[in-house]
């Protein structure tokens, strides 16, 4: 009976260790199930490529080199979550910025530019700049989609600096005046600055809009530009009001 007994307990032992045994199989199996996984991924979604979009006057390796900064960025996952939950501080000359992923392993970045709303030449170069005054390209070339803007005096500009310029109460007048043109879609030649107020050039015309109520002088004009193509002279709106239908047109003695 005894010796029956002890068998019995040996192989109670036996199933026991078997069990056991199982056991750690499967959890060795589900841990390197687990690591290669992990190390799949992370190898799928190890960045080899940033692909930016949306500039015009930035530069899209300096992009690149920002998003570059986080060293955690090497992951697309990482990248994703980062710039979906706002985690970041964006460049002084950038709007708004977006990412999405093209593969697990490549990045698309597109990027939102401030706005230029004027230029002004300083030592042969062409000065553009924000409606905060951020200088956001210095250039030879000039895009003649931006109002040109004549007598406002500035320091030498920097780029992404603000522009130290002699009198801020203009550069104001400058920033509203724009506004207004943009938003009328109306494309002055020149925007000039003088003793008498603000002067928009439309080719031989001069538009007089002195030094306030710039927003209904500016649609006022819009209705009268058709009129004026071809002619030479002066359209003074500076003591126009929306009481006063106070409208003329000097022509110049020569045309």
């Amino acid at each position: 009976m005894d010796c029956w007994g002890g068998n019995k307990m040996k192989g109670k032992g036996r199933k026991k260790k078997s069990k056991f045994g199982y056991y750690l199989y499967a959890v060795v199996i589900l841990v390197l199930t687990i690591t290669n996984i992990t190390l799949a991924t992370l190898l799928l979604t190890h960045v080899q490529s940033i692909e930016v979009s949306g500039t015009t006057y930035s530069q899209q390796g300096d992009i690149v080199s920002w998003v570059k900064e986080d060293p955690l960025t090497v992951n697309s996952i990482y990248t994703l979550i980062k710039f979906k939950t706002g985690s970041y501080k964006l460049p002084i000359y950038l709007e708004k910025v977006s990412v999405k992923l093209a593969a697990p392993w490549k990045v698309k970045v597109k990027v939102t530019e401030k706005e230029i709303i004027g230029c002004l030449v300083n030592d042969n170069s062409y000065i553009y700049f924000d409606e905060e005054g951020l200088v956001l390209q210095i250039t030879t070339e000039y895009n003649n989609e931006v109002p040109m803007i004549e007598g406002l005096e500035v320091k030498k500009p920097k780029k992404f600096k603000k522009l130290q310029v002699d009198n801020e109460k203009v550069f104001d007048y400058f920033v509203s005046v724009t506004k207004e043109i943009e938003k009328n879609e109306l494309t002055p030649d020149r925007l000039v600055w003088e003793e008498n107020g603000m002067n928009l050039h439309f080719e031989k015309v001069c538009v007089q809009l002195g030094k306030s109520n710039f927003g209904i002088k500016v649609l006022q004009l819009t209705a009268l530009l058709d009129e004026l193509e071809g002619k030479d002279g002066i359209l003074h709106l500076e003591h126009y009001t929306s009481d006063s239908n106070n409208i003329s047109f000097e022509k110049n003695m020569e045309e």
